[in-house]
């Protein structure tokens, strides 16, 4: 998380003096900054199209942890577990069809999520709780959906 406090401004310069914080995991990190306008446009900017786009472990907890568990290890004959599952840690192509068409219980997520966020869950979902698969991308999945 980035947190940036603008606390003033030399118009005379057109420069901006700013506290920026950085939180990470435990670690916070403050950086004082003196910038242009530009640079604080671009700041700005690199900060808000991070927090719109969504990651793909928030998308999963949003859209598929109610079924398979924040673990990823479904409900033991109701959902299947994802980890190590074998249509998981295959094609990447795959899990995208079942994502676009739905399957079994599975409804389909296509009027529901954009490609970019499949492909975000999908590369998650492929490299997390112990599985390693290739990463997909937003123009594969665009291709499937036509």
């Amino acid at each position: 998380m980035v947190i940036a406090l603008f606390y003033k401004y030399f118009l005379f310069l057109n420069l901006f003096y700013l506290d920026v914080i950085v939180r990470k995991n435990e670690g916070t990190l403050i950086l004082n900054l003196l910038t242009s306008s530009t640079l604080l446009l671009t700041l700005m900017f690199a900060v808000f199209s991070e927090s719109a786009e969504k990651t793909g472990e928030a998308l999963f907890i949003e859209n598929c942890a109610e079924c398979h568990q924040r673990n990823g290890k479904g409900i033991v004959n109701v959902y299947p577990s994802l980890a190590g599952n074998e249509l998981v840690i295959g094609s990447g192509a795959d899990v995208a069809l079942v994502l676009i068409i739905g399957r079994g219980e599975m409804p389909s997520f296509n009027a529901a999520m954009t490609s970019t966020d499949m492909a975000n869950v999908i590369n998650y979902v492929r490299n997390s709780f112990g599985n390693k698969g290739e990463l997909i991308s937003e123009e594969v999945i665009e291709s499937l959906k036509q």
